[in-house]
């Protein structure tokens, strides 16, 4: 194999007048910025997509966002509801049947006629899911 030749080479202008600006955003308070919008650490860190560690480095100063996670911050601060907006929190659906009756005191009967309604109620949602959203 031959070595391969590689030629770097940079076009600049001289003249002062063109200039490259850069939007400036200033330091931001990411834990008042956090609680402003409402939301921990764990839950916020996913929001923005960082780990929870780099969250936490941030709010403890031992580090500083840098680039696009410095802009969203800053568009956070501006509008705490943005993420909110952007990606709202799915609804959450019971798991149980509100109201039932205490486990501790049903007998069997109660519990297999429970498990079964609660299966129904399973099956029920499934078949009213649109095909392929399993």
């Amino acid at each position: 194999m031959k070595p391969l030749k590689v030629t770097v080479t940079f076009s600049g202008s001289d003249d002062p007048s063109i200039r490259h600006l850069r939007p400036q955003v200033l330091s931001v308070n990411v834990s008042a910025i956090r609680a402003k919008a409402g939301l921990l650490q764990g839950p916020f860190a996913a929001s923005i997509g960082v780990p929870k560690g780099t969250l936490m480095n941030w709010e403890q100063g031992r580090r500083q966002p840098t680039g696009a996670a410095k802009v969203l911050l800053a568009l956070i601060a501006k509008k705490p509801s943005l993420v909110a907006d952007l990606y709202p929190t799915p609804r959450q659906i019971p798991r149980w049947a509100a109201g039932g009756p205490d486990p501790s005191k049903m007998t069997a009967e109660e519990r297999l006629s429970e498990l079964g309604q609660i299966l129904a109620a399973g099956i029920l949602r499934v078949r009213e899911r649109p095909p392929g959203n399993l």
